[in-house]
């Protein structure tokens, strides 16, 4: 009787969401009423900026969730391992970056799926065999979000996660963004910023504003997979 007693009271006092996100689901923020925020960075590895950001992340000791390409770790495996070996976490970001949007206004639903599902195969596999780390996130390109999406999520054991804010990509000054960014730094925000691309020295230049904005307001700087839980 005591076996029993004993994970009846484990689970009434933690519940299954404390231990594991939920296959299936999605999220573009976590609780307004916990003190933590999310930094994640897509399409990368890059070649160039990665590193800069590694370097800035370790500057400050804060581990952030970056969602690879698989294409990107297939070019670039080994900033894929040094992303993993400074204890970062690593997200699915499929593995070429196809704009499911236009995909499915021109090949409809089903021959969509099978895109999605071949593209998640294909990523999962590449960055699951150059990281040694099982993938629990995933980033659809483009915030791409329909309701069946998250039932092909949960064949692979996926947690969909958007972001609550981002416009690093943008032709904008670096003070504006900078500006914008800091606006958004409150409970719960899953920040998206860009490690992969050209032309992301404002990001790397404006990541030690954000940081510190939340230090000043008693944010704790944590995963995806922390926020979520």
């Amino acid at each position: 009787m005591r076996k029993p007693l004993t994970l009846f009271l484990i689970a009434w006092i933690f519940p299954t969401s404390l231990f594991a996100m939920e296959a299936g689901t999605f999220a573009s923020d976590g609780k307004s009423d916990r003190p933590q925020i999310a930094l994640t960075f897509d399409d990368g590895p890059g070649g160039e900026f990665t590193t800069k950001i590694l370097d800035v992340l370790d500057q400050y000791q804060v581990k952030a969730t970056f969602f690879m390409n698989g294409d990107q770790v297939e070019m670039r495996p080994n900033i894929a391992k040094e992303v993993q070996k400074r204890g970062h976490e690593i997200g699915d970001h499929t593995y070429s970056h196809m704009n499911f949007y236009a995909y499915l206004k021109k090949n409809g639903i089903g021959n969509t799926r099978e895109k999605i599902r071949s593209e998640i195969k294909k990523s999962k596999n590449i960055i699951e065999k150059t990281t040694g780390v099982v993938i629990k996130t995933c980033r659809m390109p483009h915030g791409f979000n329909k309701r069946w999406v998250k039932e092909i999520a949960e064949e692979y054991g996926y947690t969909l996660v958007n972001w609550s804010f981002g416009e690093d990509w943008l032709n904008i000054p670096q003070e504006k963004m900078a500006s914008d960014y800091l606006k958004h730094v409150r409970p719960g925000t899953i920040f998206l910023f860009h490690d992969g691309g050209k032309k992301r020295e404002k990001t790397v230049a404006i990541l030690p504003l954000i940081i510190k904005e939340a230090r000043k307001k008693n944010l704790s700087i944590v995963t995806v997979a922390e926020l979520l839980q």
